[in-house]
C-alpha cells in the first residue's frame, strides 16, 4: 500500500476534521431525522468540494486512494451522513468530464461553491443493479427536453437542489441512448416522495424522486446519448470502494468501542478484556478490519492506475460490508444491553453496516461481478 503524497494527507486530515463534526452531531440528527447541515457547512469550509474535479476547473483532482481514506474517516463518525456529501462528488466530476456548454462551467463552479446541492439518480423501482433497463424517459422537446418516470433510493432527495438524473433518450436502444441531465428542485412536475422509514441511516433522508413532465432547458443536458450509462459505470467502482472504505472506519469505531468498554467494565473480579473468549473475538475482529481495509486501498490503487477495477472494488465492498456487519454486532455483544442503547454509537453503526451491505449493490450482485471476472479467462479458451 502505498503512502499519501503531502497534498493528499492535507485534504484527510480536513476530512478528519469534518468527520469530528460529524461525530458530535450524528447521534442528534439521526434521532430528530433532520439533515446534518453542520456537517454540510463543515465539508464546504474544509474546502472538500471538488475532490475529483479537475485542477483546470479549480477541483482537486483527488485520487480513489486518497478519497477512501476521507471516506473511512467520515464512516467512522457516521457512513450515513457521508451518504449526503460524498455522492456529490460523483455528479461534480461528471459535469466537469462532459461539460460542453457555458452554463455546465456555470453550474459547476455554484455547486463546488456548495451553493447548491446534488447527486445521482440511477437507481429505478423496477431497475435496481441492471442500469442499462432504467424506464426514465427523456422525450426531445422544441426548446428543450421532457422527463417522465420514476428514480429511487436517492440519497439526500429531500435537499437536493440540482437532481443529476439518468434518462432514456431512445427507447429500445439499451446503453446508446442513455444520457444525464441536470433537473432543479424547482421544476414544475418533480415530486420528491417521503424519506424511507428504514432500519437506520435517516440523516441521508433516503427518498424517491419522480418526474412527471419536467420540462427543462437544452443545455441541461450534461451527458450526451450514448455516455450516460458509461458515465454512472465509472463511478459505481467508485462508489463501492468508497463504501467499503466507510464500512471499514465504521467497524474501526465499533472495535474502538468495544476496546474501551472491555477495559473498564468488571465481572468476576476483573476486567472483562481479560477473559480470553473475548479477547479472541475482539481479535478476529482486528484480522478481518486489516483484511477489509487491505483489499479496499488495493482496490483504490487498482483504479488509479487503470481506471477501472469491477472485480477488485466487488470484493473490498463484498467483505467490508459484511465483516462491518458481523463485527460491530460482536462489538455490540461486549457491552451487553448497554450496546442496544443509544447513549453509545455501537447500534447507529450497526443499522448503517446493514444498509451499506445493499447500497451500490448487494452482495449479490458483487459476486455476479467476480463471477464474471473469474469465468472470462476460461469462456475464451473453451470458445
Amino acid at each position: 500500500m502505498r503512502t499519501l503524497t503531502d497534498e493528499e494527507a492535507k485534504l484527510v486530515e480536513a476530512g478528519r476534521a469534518v468527520a469530528a463534526v460529524v461525530e458530535k452531531f450524528a447521534g442528534v440528527c439521526e434521532r430528530d431525522r433532520r439533515p446534518p447541515r453542520e456537517t454540510w457547512e463543515a465539508y464546504r469550509a474544509a474546502g472538500l468540494k471538488g475532490l475529483l474535479v479537475p485542477k483546470a476547473q479549480g477541483g482537486h483532482a483527488l485520487s480513489a486512494f486518497a478519497m477512501a481514506h476521507i471516506s473511512e474517516a467520515i464512516g467512522a463518525a457516521d457512513p450515513a451522513a457521508a451518504l449526503t456529501f460524498i455522492p456529490q462528488e460523483y455528479s461534480m466530476a461528471a459535469v466537469a468530464r462532459y461539460a460542453s456548454h457555458p452554463w455546465h462551467h456555470e453550474i459547476l463552479q455554484t455547486l463546488m461553491a456548495g451553493e447548491r446541492l446534488t447527486g445521482f439518480l440511477l437507481t429505478e423501482p423496477h431497475a435496481g443493479s441492471d442500469a442499462a433497463a432504467i424506464a426514465t424517459h427523456a422525450e426531445e422537446t422544441t426548446d428543450g427536453w421532457r422527463l417522465n418516470g420514476s428514480k429511487a433510493w436517492v440519497s439526500n432527495a429531500a435537499h437536493m437542489d440540482e437532481h443529476f438524473v439518468f434518462a432514456q433518450t431512445r427507447p429500445g436502444s439499451g446503453a446508446k441512448g442513455i444520457a444525464g441531465f441536470l433537473v432543479p428542485r424547482e421544476a414544475a412536475g418533480l415530486e420528491i416522495g417521503a424519506p424511507y422509514d428504514m432500519l437506520g441511516g435517516h440523516v441521508a433522508a433516503i427518498a424517491d424522486v419522480h418526474f412527471k413532465n419536467v420540462r427543462i432547458a437544452r443545455e441541461r443536458m450534461v451527458v450526451p446519448p450514448g455516455e450516460g450509462l458509461k458515465a454512472a459505470l465509472s463511478a459505481i467502482d467508485l462508489a463501492r470502494i468508497n463504501v467499503a472504505a466507510m464500512s471499514c472506519g465504521s467497524l474501526g469505531t465499533g472495535l474502538d468501542v468495544a476496546l474501551r468498554y472491555a477495559t473498564k467494565r468488571h465481572a468476576f473480579g476483573q476486567a472483562i478484556g481479560e477473559f480470553q473468549g473475548l479477547q479472541w473475538a475482539l481479535a478476529d475482529i482486528a484480522t478481518e478490519l486489516k483484511a477489509a481495509r487491505l483489499l479496499t486501498y488495493d482496490a483504490a490503487e487498482i483504479l488509479d492506475r487503470d481506471g477501472k477495477a469491477a472485480a477488485a472494488a466487488a470484493h473490498a465492498k463484498k467483505f467490508a460490508t459484511r465483516v462491518a456487519l458481523r463485527g460491530l454486532a460482536q462489538c455490540m455483544q461486549t457491552l451487553g444491553s448497554n450496546g442496544l442503547r443509544h447513549d453509545w454509537p455501537l447500534a447507529r453503526h450497526f443499522a448503517n453496516a446493514k444498509i451499506s451491505e445493499c447500497l451500490d449493490g448487494t452482495t449479490e450482485i458483487q459476486n455476479v461481478v467476480i463471477a464474471r471476472e473469474l469465468l472470462r479467462p476460461y469462456r475464451q479458451i473453451m470458445s
